[in-house]
């Protein structure tokens, strides 16, 4: 189950809870959200002007006040005095919160970064230092794959990203499995009820020190007033301390020596070194730019280890307004401490003249010895319209008691909203009961001759087994003792420092104290993941209970990371209503990575796992609970490969599956596929009936795209837009998909949208298809070969890829179903040639749907599928508990080929009967087949994927603009056998024809309508067919099939109105048998053998779009074209841009690259356990799916290009050995 089904599920329950007090109210609405659409027709946040008022007009302000008071985005003030919190926990669960963002990462060592002179190792994610910016919004949901090129095991951790109800995802040792080296694994996280500024880093092996951490931003949602100006550009500033040694090599004196001797580089600043360091251009500095009179928003961060610093922009003030997800009350500025860990924004106007300015950071210990600013780091505000030189200027870091004061200066602000539409001061802490109370010593002490660093006494020695994944198995007691440590520690400490795995209770929804004690001459800094420390009190020395009286409980900052003066004290309250096993360490590296940690496990004492989400699917299991070793792989012909029958034929599977895994979506979601090509040739993946609107570049066509190269990956981003239906995806190129690699594609209806059928009880995907007993490459080449041998369909048909009933111990396909129920059956004919009719003994079903087009519902006992068609029936299972059997028996051809699998009833315990065959129509008995082609019509009356019925477009009355004539016919050129149409075989070029229009207007690749559109070549020739189709024009396609066997044809980016058959020859009198009151619509039609087939389309789609054989053999020798759809006043009329990852190939080839770095290595069943869960149609948000396709080769080996895109996830597809 994904996130977002985990978390809309808790809201039915809390939904169902409250029904009856929100409708008692008389509150409604359809949920949108407030906020004002922008001219890229995206919502923007409500920003105030500096006179506090939304700076709309009018009418606007109408607007917004009637989107204000919809029930689904806010609620008004006394209602939320009512019952504030409950009721938020209903509203932003809304399922129109909230976009899902998917990101793919590859975690690298590399030399090649150079913030200095030396040679030091950089860890980069995409080959960015710092990495990529996690942008985002409030209840957004993060899916973040990454994959691990370092050669040691890696986490990653979300800084301040609470997690809610989720530590399965925190990214630290106590909750999750490391990421093997070679190996991906993929966090899924949402950002619920957050805004403001954070980071993210690596949590292991003291690799943070070597980069490995990136910005989050968290954006306000669209109807919570912002409460502060809008600002002109936001800029994130990382800051940290940094070493002339590999973070090896310090790693490796830790315990012996302290980091400090080891930090005399200077502070980078986003990963550069300080200006005016170096004159070599080759180490740039920090630079930002800005125009005179602006506001913009500095989002500060100290990603270091260490060192804390004073940063200070030269003759500019700053505004304070938020740290990590508080806003704060603005204090001006001049100067602000940033501890290791911690974030701030500030608002800063360039309101001097325009000029160079320096902005500079300087660290600092706090100690009275330290008076010169040895260490720091140096940027410039450069203005826009200034042609100065920044001049580098001195800057010492201020004292302690600036700090402290500084510090306790910073207050929330009490009446801003952060995520919801109530204040944050609505949370008051001066009468909460405190549940219990931890005073935690950070110290540094010698266990074994090692100096580690403690907390009470205790040094965290980590266990092999996540303590979360110990909980979740039910043997927490192996691995770790809870309570087992001293909550209220004293100084010195007694004993003397131990190794222990410090776990203590947290009572779910009671309040803590925690008081942090330094006794350490060097600053430190606390962070509890899960949660916001409210910061109530500083102080020096010892903490006593009179402390207390010094706290601020009245408006103190809540933050995630806070800082503890060497020999001083921190005191912070906690709120636990976040279940879960938390982390709280310390911040300074050092000190982290030698033991100065503990967790907090929160739980309900009466229900130990409350509220608390289960595990991802995709769930790492390693320590005790690590499986077995994988066997070795087997030789050619073992029981690790695809058995159906007795010969050896290589099949292409992707993520190990033939068929591929479902693609299981939703109207108007987007898939993002990232296919990684293992196969030895090049490869292309087609969404046959995906229509692609506006977007022909994602189409997976030779016309199209550029092939995805052996050994490559490509992240295809596609939309279902205003579609619904059952379809399948299958490769494009060089025969392929008589091989494999295709599989189901399920779009479902939106929620609001009825279907015009009952609900089913369940569905099952079918996919059926002819096969060979001779690997596809075979037949390829001995196409067109009249002395070859080859019979190349020869085999059964296959279903779902398994073979016939009666060869039953190579496995056969099986229905399970229970006496009463009805089921939703989706057909596909995924074969190379021929047509097959479906039946199930015993049973008749109700055609529903067919290729996105709801049907007549009709009820059949056969039904005929050809090449590349999909449909869908309800069948009831209303017969005797037994098992039947169905039929998939070839139909208009000449051949006995046909599959047989079971339709097997729960309750039945006998034996399948041999079977007898089919009792269905005769195989050549055209007559059955073209009645019933004409009786599958279209439901005028069902809604489909927009408001309106599907009969809303009427072809009676449509003007046609082109006429299309397309006989298929076959013929020798050169000697070669070949299909063509009108007597022009399509010819390949090394080019994309879009990418030829979209370089050079196609010029030198094709010539554009040369083809003869309404008649047939004198003689038979090759050509790169490409027709214009009239943007908004009707067009009228009449296909005539002169050859003896069955085709069918399919036009990507439409769906045809099917508007009559024929035989023979086909004339203008033709029209007066057409059905154009309710024609089906579909994108795959068949002809029959010397008939014809005729059908309207709607030229909406701007596009490269590619009409073909569906017929495999046909496609591959040439019976294609494309149809160039555009506006003739505008050539790319609103057809979107080509992606950011566009491949480019042919005349357009870049030079060939340079050796590549060593990739990841093959995946295992634990990162592919993720990609299955995906594939599998588990969505991974409202909106957005990502799905893993490889392309392998036995045995699996992974080679990983450099991420394209920043949306996406990973695939796979390989060669495996079928038994046929």
């Amino acid at each position: 189950m994904s996130l977002r089904e985990q978390t809309m599920e808790r809201v039915e329950i809390a939904s169902e809870t409250l029904e009856g007090e929100i409708q008692a109210m008389g509150i409604g609405g359809n949920g949108e959200s407030a906020g004002l659409i922008n001219s890229n027709n995206n919502r923007e946040p409500l920003w105030p002007t500096v006179d506090g008022s939304l700076g709309l007009s009018e009418e606007e302000s109408l607007n917004y006040a009637h989107r204000f008071f919809n029930f689904g985005s806010c609620l008004l003030p006394w209602l939320w005095a009512l019952n504030c919190y409950y009721f938020w926990l209903v509203l932003h669960q809304s399922p129109s919160l909230g976009a899902d963002i998917f990101l793919e990462w590859n975690v690298t060592i590399t030399l090649d970064i150079k913030p200095m002179y030396e040679n030091i190792q950089i860890i980069a994610i995409n080959g960015m230092f710092p990495g990529p910016l996690i942008n985002v919004t409030t209840d957004d949901i993060i899916h973040v794959n990454i994959f691990n090129s370092l050669e040691e095991p890696l986490l990653m951790t979300w800084n301040g990203v609470q997690q809610r109800l989720n530590s399965w995802q925190d990214g630290v040792s106590g909750t999750n499995c490391p990421i093997q080296p070679g190996k991906n694994w993929t966090y899924v996280l949402q950002t619920k009820d957050q805004i403001g500024s954070y980071f993210y880093s690596l949590s292991m092996n003291f690799q943070k020190s070597a980069g490995g951490f990136g910005p989050i931003r968290i954006n306000n949602r669209d109807d919570i007033h912002v409460p502060y100006p809008k600002p002109e550009g936001e800029f994130d500033l990382l800051i940290g301390d940094g070493s002339y040694l590999n973070y090896t090599e310090i790693r490796k004196s830790l315990g012996n020596n302290s980091v400090y001797q080891y930090l005399s580089a200077p502070l980078l600043m986003n990963g550069k070194a300080p200006y005016g360091t170096y004159n070599d251009p080759a180490y740039a500095y920090e630079s930002f730019n800005v125009t005179k009179g602006k506001t913009y928003l500095f989002r500060i961060t100290n990603v270091g280890s260490a060192l804390s610093f004073n940063f200070k922009i030269e003759e500019h003030d700053m505004v304070l307004v938020e740290t990590e997800g508080s806003y704060t009350n603005q204090i001006t500025l001049d100067s602000l401490d940033v501890h290791v860990g911690q974030s701030y924004s500030v608002l800063v106007t360039t309101n001097n003249t325009d000029d160079d300015y320096c902005f500079i950071a300087t660290s600092s210990t706090y100690t009275p010895t330290q008076n010169t600013p040895d260490t720091f780091g140096l940027g410039v505000l450069h203005y826009t319209n200034s042609y100065q030189t920044a001049l580098p200027f001195a800057h010492y870091a201020p004292d302690r008691n600036f700090s402290v004061s500084q510090a306790k200066s910073i207050r929330r602000n009490m009446t801003a909203g952060a995520t919801q539409p109530s204040p944050q001061g609505t949370f008051s802490l001066t009468n909460v009961a405190l549940s219990r109370e931890f005073i935690l010593f950070g110290l540094r002490g010698e266990i074994d001759g090692v100096y580690r660093y403690a907390v009470n006494h205790v040094s965290y020695l980590t266990p092999e087994t996540p303590l979360k994944l110990a909980d979740h198995f039910g043997n927490a007691s192996e691995v770790y003792q809870l309570d087992d440590f001293t909550a209220v520690g004293a100084y010195p400490p007694v004993p003397a420092p131990v190794y222990g795995t410090s776990v203590v209770a947290g009572s779910y929804n009671g309040w803590i104290e925690i008081v942090f004690q330094n006794y350490l001459e060097v600053m430190d800094a606390w962070h509890l993941d899960g949660y916001g420390l409210y910061v109530v009190g500083f102080g020096d020395f010892d903490w006593t209970p009179a402390s207390r009286d010094s706290y601020n409980l009245i408006d103190p900052v809540v933050r995630s990371t806070v800082q503890v003066y060497q020999y001083g004290w921190t005191a912070v309250y906690v709120y636990l209503d976040n279940p879960g096993m938390w982390n709280l360490r310390s911040q300074r590296l050092e000190n982290w990575y030698l033991g100065q940690e503990l967790y907090i496990k929160v739980f309900d004492y009466g229900n130990h796992t409350a509220m608390d989400l289960p595990p991802p699917d995709n769930l790492l299991i390693c320590g005790i609970y690590s499986p077995a070793p994988a066997p070795a792989l087997a030789p050619q012909g073992s029981s690790l490969n695809i058995h159906m029958y007795y010969t050896e034929v290589p099949v292409i599977t992707i993520n190990d599956k033939f068929p591929g895994p479902l693609i299981n979506a939703t109207t108007g979601d987007n898939i993002h596929v990232n296919i990684f090509n293992n196969l030895d040739e090049p490869f292309l993946m087609t969404w046959n009936g995906i229509q692609q609107r506006l977007n022909s570049w994602q189409d997976g066509v030779s016309g199209t795209n550029c092939p995805i190269p052996p050994g490559e990956n490509w992240t295809y981003v596609f939309q279902t837009k205003d579609q619904v239906g059952t379809f399948f995806y299958s490769p494009s190129l060089n025969y392929q998909k008589a091989g494999g690699g295709f599989g189901p594609i399920r779009i479902n209806n939106p929620n609001e949208t009825l279907l015009p059928y009952p609900k089913s009880d369940a569905e099952y995907d079918l996919l059926i298809g002819d096969w060979s007993y001779y690997s596809y490459k075979v037949i390829r080449e001995n196409w067109g070969n009249e002395s070859s041998n080859i019979i190349p369909l020869d085999g059964p048909f296959l279903m779902n890829g398994k073979g016939h009933y009666d060869v039953g111990q190579f496995g056969y396909e099986i229905l399970t179903v229970t006496r009463g129920k009805t089921y939703l059956i989706r057909i596909s004919n995924v074969g190379s040639a021929y047509s097959f009719n479906f039946m199930v003994s015993n049973h008749t079903f109700v055609l529903v749907e067919t290729e996105g087009s709801y049907t007549n519902q009709i009820t059949l006992d056969t039904l005929d599928v050809h090449v590349g068609q999909s449909y869908s029936v309800l069948l009831t299972a209303n017969e005797p508990d037994d098992d039947y059997f169905i039929y998939a028996d070839s139909t208009q051809v000449k051949t006995y080929a046909n599959g047989l699998g079971v339709l097997h009833y729960d309750n039945y315990t006998g034996i399948a009967r041999p079977s007898t065959g089919a009792d269905g129509p005769d195989p050549l008995d055209r007559d059955f087949s073209v009645k019933q082609a004409r009786l599958i019509r279209s439901n005028m009356t069902a809604v489909v994927a927009s408001p309106n019925p599907q009969g809303t477009l009427n072809v009676t009355n449509a003007t046609f603009s082109q006429l299309f004539v397309l006989h298929t016919l076959s013929a020798k050129i050169n000697g070669d056998l070949r299909y063509t149409i009108n007597n022009v075989s399509y010819l390949t070029p090394d080019t994309p024809l879009k990418l030829a229009d979209y370089r050079i207007n196609g010029s030198g690749v094709y010539q554009l309508d040369t083809f003869p559109v309404d008649s047939i070549n004198p003689v038979p020739v090759y050509g790169t067919s490409v027709i214009t189709g009239i943007y908004k024009g009707w067009i009228e396609l009449v296909l005539k099939n002169d050859l003896d066997v069955m085709d069918g044809w399919h036009l990507d980016g439409y769906g045809f109105f099917v508007v009559g058959y024929g035989d023979l020859d086909w004339g203008p009198a033709s029209r007066a048998s057409y059905n154009l009151i309710n024609p089906v619509i579909r994108s795959t039609v068949q002809v029959y053998p010397r008939g014809w087939t005729a059908v309207y389309v709607y030229l909406d789609n701007p596009g490269m779009w590619n009409l073909r054989s569906q017929r495999l053999e046909n496609w591959y020798l040439g019976q294609e074209l494309y149809i160039r759809v555009n506006d003739s006043g505008n050539g790319t009329a609103k057809e979107s841009n080509p992606p950011n990852n566009l491949l480019q190939c042919g005349i357009f080839a870049p030079p060939a690259p340079p050796p590549p770095a060593p990739q990841p290595q093959d995946s295992s069943s634990e990162d592919l356990k993720e990609i299955f869960m995906r594939f599998n149609g588990k969505k991974l948000g409202l909106g957005e799916i990502a799905i893993a396709l490889q392309l392998k080769s036995s045995p699996l080996k992974k080679k990983d290009n450099d991420m394209q895109g920043n949306k996406q996830s990973s695939m796979q597809i390989c060669y495996k050995l079928s038994y046929l």
